[in-house]
């Protein structure tokens, strides 16, 4: 029996309007006043930077080391805040989540670093959902949602795999890795281009499952 239900965030609970202006204007932007170039010299440049770093490097998940990285001073807090502006729910995540929330915990697993989650749950107005937010990169310095990770979460919670059911956008750490550990997942995929028994095109599809 499913206890526990827990989500992605971005692309999952909220678009990626938010991460976005944060990597790809707002530090562009600072770089290039601090720099004194253009913004599209400065964009290259970071684009080229966060590729050499790369996914597979805790690095590349955490704003203060970008920030020490590119000598931009100590004002990550600041503009993670004013992006918050952006950050924008997709419409049907609040009336799912205040019905899930009614027969079962729900919690966030997400890869993000928690400085991004934060800022995400608390603008969305989501984050009294939740009960615990569980972070990869922050809280076990793991790269992306490996079955260790969602063992992690399990052990946290005092639930089995099996009473664990995880929701998500991407094929593999939000689907295949969770399930080779045991736990029930669901693939969200809002292009529609997939389609199957766990797969849902919007949230609402959860509660379907569930039922």
């Amino acid at each position: 029996m499913i206890r526990v239900v827990s989500f992605d965030v971005d692309e999952t609970l909220v678009d990626r309007s938010f991460a976005d202006s944060v990597w790809f204007e707002e530090i562009p932007k600072l770089y290039a006043e601090r720099h004194g170039v253009s913004f599209a010299k400065a964009l290259e440049l970071l684009k080229r930077e966060y590729d050499r770093v790369g996914p597979e490097r805790l690095e590349w998940y955490d704003i203060k080391y970008w920030f020490g990285r590119f000598s931009l001073g100590k004002g990550w807090t600041e503009l993670l805040e004013r992006c918050g502006e952006r950050v924008h729910p997709y419409p049907e995540a609040p009336r799912v989540l205040e019905g899930l929330s009614k027969g079962y915990e729900l919690v966030v697993a997400s890869g993000s670093a928690r400085e991004f989650l934060d800022v995400n749950l608390a603008r969305s107005n989501l984050r009294p959902y939740f009960t615990r937010v569980f972070s990869s990169v922050s809280d076990y310095g793991m790269i992306k949602k490996k079955p260790e990770f969602f063992e992690r979460v399990c052990e946290s919670l005092g639930v089995t795999p099996a009473q664990l059911l995880h929701v998500g956008d991407d094929p593999f750490f939000d689907f295949e890795a969770p399930r080779k550990l045991g736990v029930r997942s669901v693939l969200l995929d809002r292009s529609r281009r997939r389609s199957g028994k766990w797969v849902i095109h919007d949230l609402r599809g959860v509660e379907k499952l569930l039922v």
